[in-house]
């Protein structure tokens, strides 16, 4: 399971921007072992959340990055 873990942990800062954020802020400290396993810690607390809540995940977001998200996604249209 660790094995598993680790490994979701590599490609999971490619699809959650707040699991890329905490992967950068370790690399920049200059620890790339550090930076996967607390983006596997964070996946962890993200797991005991689902299961507690017995809810399916939904990414949270800033006010700010759905702005940001709403403005990538009208330039990202084509216009008429």
């Amino acid at each position: 399971m660790q094995t598993a873990l680790i490994e979701a942990a590599k490609l999971a800062p490619r699809w959650n921007p707040q699991l890329a954020a905490l992967h950068t802020r370790e690399l920049e400290r200059g620890h790339c072992n550090r930076a996967t396993l607390q983006v596997a810690r964070k996946l962890v607390a993200y797991l005991l959340a689902v299961d507690k809540s017995g809810q399916p995940f939904q990414l949270r977001t800033s006010p700010l990055d759905q702005a940001r998200l709403i403005n990538q996604e009208a330039a990202a249209t084509p216009a008429a």
